[in-house]
């Protein structure tokens, strides 16, 4: 299980990176799981300014879900988007892109932010 000190230690290395080249992005991927993904994002034009980016998606192999395992997807779904509202909670911007079925959540930065982001941005565990 990822911990928030893994998690600030993997953001520290991507904000050390060299800069993008002209009209181009850096991003660094901090965690991924089936649910989640969270990205470090870095741009040409704002080079003082980070992205920490959040996205929260349906699994890409979901089967035929019955019964105790539809309950479970369920339950699933909810926690990764109440992990949202959490974060909104946290000042992160949320945003919605329906025809892709992805959640976001967004938040610019110039330095490191603080633990309490960083146990904040800790997913919900499966």
């Amino acid at each position: 299980m990822l911990t928030f000190s893994e998690l600030k230690s993997k953001c520290q290395q991507a904000m050390t990176l060299p800069p993008p080249d002209e009209s181009e992005e850096s991003v660094s991927v901090l965690c991924q799981n089936d649910w989640v993904r969270i990205l470090t994002v870095r741009d040409s034009e704002t080079l003082a300014l980070w992205r920490i980016e959040v996205e929260v998606s349906l699994p890409s192999q979901i089967e035929s879900e019955s019964g105790k395992d539809a309950k479970n997807f369920l339950q699933n779904l909810i926690r990764h988007l109440e992990y949202l509202l959490q974060l909104d909670d946290k000042g992160l911007t949320l945003g919605v892109m329906s025809r892709d079925g992805l959640w976001t959540a967004s938040l610019e930065i110039e330095d490191l932010p603080s633990d309490s982001l960083f146990k904040a941005l800790i997913p919900p565990s499966l």
